[in-house]
């Protein structure tokens, strides 16, 4: 039987919350496309997730398909990319879906399109970041040429934000369709809620556009603080993980944390005075998202995507400025007694725009647009 929707995410390295072994996501692009999965599937859609095997696979209460890919190949000398395209071409003949969705900026998006025209599949790219469409974390001419293909053939192009929309259609002026839906954010357990706050919280990948080290800036120029940091170090090397260690020793009121599960992460959110950003390119955070279900604000130095954290009062925007990231640091900790109200905001805000039915049904709606639809031939 053929399935409705497949889903398959570039930047992923492991099978992440589907392996028990693991217990957690390889990132927010991987969270939100489980989530994706279990939204349509509960919506009666036969699913399909392409992910690399997991160890030890939990059970789902949902029904999907997971679709075990090979071992990335890529890295291998002269026939590493062509294993690696056959790799990717037979998950998705395995997938055997109407329509594909690809997480991402990579070159599989360009794979991906040509597999779709060739076996009449529709194809849809969901980006996750702003450099989706500025392009400055991709390197190599040949990659960058097959992935500005595939967003070209797609026949619909998913944003998170109105800046994401803006950037699309100015790098890609002939796309067929560029809609916005919000990120999922899925409703905290009413026992997630902790009226004490213990600490600021940061985590995410230890990557250089992500400024983990402003963070511990932050913990140095607010001592009568507390500060927690998990860095994901996956992505960085042995020099920028040894820096971070070292300063980190120099900081008192900061502590480093190994990635954790899902769950436990969740509980220290919940305990959270705030959970801090740092980062100079994001899509929707997932770490807002996660904060804010549990009615919990953010400090964010610089990235607030179409202005929500300002305009809707989800915590504090510094803007840029790193005074009054600071003074936003010390006015959270001396306020972060009570709140109740404010969390009751975070959370109705959350509820209304990023819920699971909400965000699930805006996709199940442009799933059957692009699935109705002929063909689309982009303009040369």
């Amino acid at each position: 039987m053929r399935n409705d929707i497949a889903i398959y995410t570039t930047s992923a390295f492991t099978a992440g919350a589907y392996d028990r072994a693991r217990g957690r996501d390889d990132g927010g692009a991987e969270r939100q496309m489980m989530l994706l999965a279990r939204a349509l599937a509960e919506r009666g859609l036969h699913v399909a997730h392409i992910v690399y095997p997991p160890r030890d696979p939990i059970e789902l209460s949902y029904p999907l398909e997971l679709i075990p890919r090979g071992a990335y190949a890529g890295n291998r000398p002269i026939i590493g990319r062509p294993l690696e395209i056959l790799t990717i071409c037979r998950a998705l003949r395995a997938a055997h879906a109407r329509v594909m969705i690809v997480r991402t900026a990579s070159p599989v998006v360009g794979i991906t399109a040509l597999y779709c025209k060739l076996s009449g599949s529709r194809l849809i790219f969901s980006s996750s970041n702003v450099s989706d469409f500025t392009m400055e974390r991709m390197s190599g001419r040949v990659g960058r040429a097959v992935y500005r293909l595939g967003v070209r053939l797609a026949d619909a192009v998913v944003v998170q934000s109105d800046e994401q929309a803006a950037l699309a259609k100015r790098a890609f002026g002939s796309l067929r369709r560029v809609r916005r839906i919000p990120s999922f954010a899925e409703a905290a357990p009413a026992t997630d809620h902790r009226p004490g706050r213990d600490a600021f919280l940061w985590f995410g990948r230890l990557v250089s556009y992500k400024q983990p080290m402003r963070y511990v800036a932050l913990a140095q120029r607010v001592p009568e603080a507390q500060f927690i940091m998990i860095p994901v170090i996956t992505d960085a090397g042995p020099c920028e993980v040894a820096e971070l260690r070292t300063a980190a020793d120099g900081v008192p009121n900061l502590e480093l944390v190994d990635p954790l599960p899902h769950a436990e992460l969740a509980a220290l959110i919940a305990s959270a005075v705030a959970v801090v950003n740092t980062s100079v390119l994001e899509g929707m955070p997932n770490a807002f998202l996660e904060a804010w279900a549990r009615g919990i604000p953010v400090l964010t130095l610089q990235f607030d995507p179409d202005g929500v954290v300002e305009r809707e009062g989800l915590g504090i925007s510094a803007k840029g400025s790193w005074n009054r990231f600071v003074q936003g640091a010390r006015e959270l900790w001396e306020g972060r007694v009570g709140h109740d109200e404010r969390a009751r905001r975070l959370q109705a805000y959350v509820g209304e725009t990023h819920s699971m039915d909400a965000v699930g049904s805006q996709w199940s709606e442009l799933i059957r647009e692009v699935g109705e639809e002929r063909p689309y031939e982009p303009s040369p």
